[in-house]
């Protein structure tokens, strides 16, 4: 004969236990975040190998060690190649393809100015010059990109408060207009 339990003892029986599962729970998850997160490790270098110790040389070309990476961010090298070892970002800069430089040049009233001369400076000296069309349109074309230039306007008769322009062209560059002081 199994002495009776009383329904209210059980369900505190209940209580408790799913209150230690969920006090266990986070606990848990507490444990595995700190771990991932910085924690007691240190992910900062890493090492893949095979055991290494096997050499290889055939001609200009040698194999020595491990399969895989020394440590992430070491560089081993020898004249004409280096071995970079690690996770590292290409360079996303755009390589030397040519663009497009327009914008127009206006009066105050915002009508077209004709016959001004536009300079653009490359870092290595060199120079384009341009005028601007009867309704005050100019254009640089075949201009490479992942450089800084420096865009000058000059006229005769107008004068400009930022006749000077210092940009880094990455892109098809539209709209750099002036506008003429009243």
């Amino acid at each position: 004969m199994r002495p009776r339990v009383r329904s209210g003892n059980k369900r505190r029986q209940v209580t408790v236990c799913c209150l230690l599962m969920a006090v266990m729970s986070i606990f848990v998850a507490a444990f595995n975040i700190a771990a991932q997160t910085g924690g007691p490790y240190d992910l900062t270098h890493s090492v893949i190998a095979t055991g290494g110790g096997s050499n290889s040389a055939g001609g200009m070309f040698s194999v020595s060690g491990t399969a895989g990476q020394a440590a992430a961010g070491t560089s081993s090298g020898g004249t004409p190649f280096d071995i970079h070892g690690g996770f590292w970002f290409q360079n996303l800069a755009p390589t030397a393809a040519a663009v497009s430089i327009t914008g127009r040049v206006t009066t105050a009233e915002g009508r077209g100015i004709r016959g001004v001369r536009l300079m653009l400076s490359a870092p290595d000296g060199s120079r384009m010059s341009t005028m601007t069309s009867t309704f005050g349109y100019y254009a640089f074309s075949g201009v490479p990109v992942g450089h800084s230039y420096v865009l000058e306007i000059s006229s005769q008769r107008f004068t400009f408060a930022n006749p000077t322009r210092v940009f880094s062209l990455q892109d098809q560059l539209t709209d750099m207009d002036f506008t003429a002081l009243p």
